[in-house]
């Protein structure tokens, strides 16, 4: 719809969404730092309240593909801006014990509203037009900032004191340090998994779903519900599961499961649609559910006062390499023609995070803190 409204072509779409990575990326690393700096808390709320003004804008502003692609800019950093910072605060209100639980429940929120977000924009555009699909997406945002300026009304900005202040023998820095830097692989190799399913797996389901006829609206929100509910679902049950279970066994274990689901959503393209729906559901829960688990195993392993900045660098990387998997898919594709080969560029990324946690347990012992 918004396609023909601005008549773009698929290039110039597709462009919207690189801007719109690139300053999220940007943002997640700036926003980082500042959070070491003047507190998670006022970063967030900061850059929530943006947010709501960028979308509104975007619906005022937005009707060509230059003005949206200016635009979507600005939506993307402030986008990037609350994302770490409310991770980061999740980490600094629960104890270490708690931390999964807590990343998690923040990553189902935002699974939720990417979920609920499609749900109103499609009805609002398919009933007024697509600047009312932005109008309610900024609506549902002020509506948010409002609730987290109450709610986090007294919580303090102080950030945390280093607990790498006291004399540690150099044994065990050297075991955090192996520890952070392997952390920082597999959410590198995460996000090459991740990105890349994102990016093509709602393709796949719409080539399956082109026989059944049904209305684009209806294909859009079917793909969002088994991509975002699968991951609403998965980020805070293997959260909290992994503040009970050693966190480098549980990233063992949705490592290995999620490149072999890659893997397995390749070769369902000829086993029909139900098998296609299935297996992306489920793989979507094993590609997203070690998100929350390697950011608390990473806030158990860095010094409280650097986490804003190693949080930073990590989005920086982790986005950044990660934005070649799509790519990658797409030359595998173009070369070969072939689902199942080119979903191997994407497991590729599962077998490294596999392999990186296994290191992870060999070295972290007992527990990864």
């Amino acid at each position: 719809m918004t396609r023909n409204e601005w008549h773009m072509d698929a290039s110039y779409a597709g462009s919207l969404q690189t801007i719109f990575n690139i300053s999220n990326a940007l943002a997640l690393f700036a926003a980082s730092w500042l959070s070491d700096y003047f507190g998670p808390r006022r970063v967030y709320l900061v850059f929530s309240w943006i947010g709501g003004i960028a979308l509104l804008l975007f619906g005022i502003f937005a009707h060509s593909y230059f003005s949206a692609a200016l635009l979507i800019g600005f939506i993307g950093l402030t986008q990037g801006g609350a994302y770490t910072p409310a991770i980061m605060m999740a980490i600094q209100m629960h104890s270490a014990a708690r931390r999964g639980y807590a990343v998690g429940m923040i990553l189902a929120g935002g699974s939720f509203g990417y979920l609920f977000s499609l749900f109103i924009s499609s009805w609002g555009a398919s009933t007024w037009g697509t600047a009312a699909a932005f109008y309610l997406c900024a609506g549902c945002v002020f509506a948010g900032s409002v609730t987290s300026s109450l709610a986090l009304r007294n919580v303090s900005d102080r950030v945390l004191p280093s607990k790498l202040s006291h004399p540690q023998n150099e044994r065990r820095k050297r075991k955090w340090n192996a520890v952070a830097l392997l952390l920082l692989v597999g959410y590198i190799a995460h996000c090459w998994e991740l990105l890349g399913s994102w990016t093509w797996t709602p393709s796949l389901i719409y080539n399956t779903l082109i026989p059944y006829q049904n209305s684009p609206v209806i294909n859009s929100m079917l793909i969002a519900t088994v991509i975002h509910l699968s991951g609403m679902l998965s980020t805070f049950i293997v959260g909290t599961i992994s503040d009970y279970f050693n966190r480098a066994t549980v990233l063992i274990v949705m490592g290995g499961l999620g490149g072999l689901c890659s893997l397995l959503t390749g070769w369902t393209v000829t086993w029909g649609t139900g098998w296609v729906l299935v297996c992306a559901f489920i793989g979507n829960f094993f590609i997203l559910g070690d998100s929350g688990v390697l950011s608390a195993a990473i806030a158990d392993n860095v010094d409280p006062k650097m986490l804003g900045r190693i949080m930073g660098i990590r989005s920086l990387l982790g986005f950044g390499i990660g934005s070649f998997s799509p790519l990658c898919f797409g030359m595998m594709m173009d070369l070969t023609g072939k689902w199942e080969i080119s979903y191997t560029v994407l497991a590729a990324g599962g077998c490294v995070a596999f392999i990186t946690a296994i290191i992870i347990r060999v070295i972290a012992g007992e527990k990864i803190k």
